[in-house]
């Protein structure tokens, strides 16, 4: 996780040059915000592996466009996101179920290939960095436990991103995205390698 964790400081680093370069070129420095619907994975739970179900989560953060050619832009991002899921299960007649709510500091790096002067497509990786995380447990429809602690959880993670783009006009843009976890969120001890953030996220973002 050093690794990655180098990469996303460096991925950063690199954002806030080129926002310092872009001042003098034809680039897009901006916020954007919207909200998500993620899941993680297939969670083990009561002896039995089961599909997690989507919850609602938001992200804003901070966008640089700079092109590349016609075609062609270079898009580094810096944003903070929540992400979740919520899985349920049974064991001899006792219910059960767990929410998940967990916070990232994501470094997403995309390229966008313009279709078209408004249209998009995006495809790229990030780095995801842990910030916080409530894990709720209840049994029959009663909350026995919460843990907030991130012993558990790995401190990064590394993923990708497809998604595309539209210019609604020269200053505003709205973005559809797809975006999966290569890793779990668990540590190797926890046995969960299935459990793997991912979700979609739709976003406004104004450019400066």
């Amino acid at each position: 996780m050093r690794k990655l964790f180098i990469i996303g400081l460096g991925l950063t680093l690199s954002f806030i040059g080129l926002n310092a370069k872009a001042q003098s070129m034809d680039a897009k420095f901006g916020v954007k915000a919207g909200g998500n619907m993620t899941m993680m994975g297939k969670y083990e739970f009561l002896g039995t592996e089961y599909t997690s179900k989507y919850v609602p989560g938001w992200q804003a953060g901070f966008f640089l466009e700079l092109p590349l050619s016609e075609k062609l832009s270079f898009m580094p991002e810096v944003l903070y996101s929540q992400k979740g899921g919520r899985v349920e299960g049974s064991d001899s007649g006792n219910s059960g179920e767990i929410k998940l709510k967990a916070g990232y500091i994501e470094v997403p790096v995309m390229l966008s290939f313009n279709a078209s002067p408004a249209f998009s497509i995006q495809l790229g990786a990030q780095a995801s960095f842990l910030t916080n995380q409530t894990s709720e447990l209840y049994v029959n429809d009663v909350l026995t436990t919460t843990v907030t602690d991130k012993d558990n959880f790995r401190s990064s993670v590394a993923g990708g991103i497809v998604g595309m783009g539209y210019k609604i006009s020269p200053k505003v843009n709205l973005n559809a995205r797809y975006n999966m976890d290569f890793q779990s969120f668990t540590k190797d001890n926890l046995n969960q390698d299935k459990a793997r953030f991912n979700g979609f996220a739709l976003s406004l973002g104004y450019g400066f």
